[in-house]
């Protein structure tokens, strides 16, 4: 954890990287190409400037950082801040039955859009992630990638805010 903004500024690139290259998801590019955006003004201004790389990214790397995401409720080796969020709504202690149904419903949204469904699901509980996933099935594509995105941006804010206090 970081304490304050100017310890982030200070940071020199590979530092920073280091540092940051978690917050979204197996994608270390995107702290990298932030760190050119530096100095960051204020925590928010970080995040827009991280948003900024990645809706400045190609279509290919979105796509890439979208299924760099873990599939919700998987019983599957996944990033420590992807096991808190998901355990913290509920998803960890599934019953069989209900571990089924998000098992379906995950292989039903990836057959469809080529890749996992996003959620930022902290604050929310499995019946909420449920019934957006049941609900987002039912987007196009591209409003559904739009969506994703936006759901990842969101993701990374949390996790920028518990790191920057």
């Amino acid at each position: 954890m970081i304490s304050d903004l100017n310890s982030i500024n200070e940071l020199n690139k590979v530092e920073f990287i280091q540092k940051l290259g978690w917050v979204y998801e197996h994608s270390p590019w995107i702290a990298e190409r932030s760190w050119e955006y530096k100095p960051f003004i204020s925590l928010d201004d970080l995040k827009q400037k991280m948003e900024v790389v990645v809706q400045n990214a190609s279509l290919s790397e979105q796509l890439q950082l979208i299924k760099s995401h873990p599939d919700l409720a998987a019983r599957i080796d996944m990033a420590e801040a992807s096991v808190k969020e998901q355990s913290a709504a509920g998803l960890n202690s599934l019953s069989p039955d209900e571990y089924e149904e998000f098992h379906a419903l995950n292989n039903q949204y990836k057959e469809k859009f080529g890749f996992p469904f996003i959620f930022a699901v902290r604050g929310s509980d499995k019946t909420v992630i449920k019934a957006e996933m049941k609900r987002r099935i039912g987007l196009d594509q591209a409003n559904e990638l739009k969506e994703a995105i936006k759901q990842i941006h969101l993701i990374a804010s949390h996790r920028l805010s518990d790191f920057i206090n």
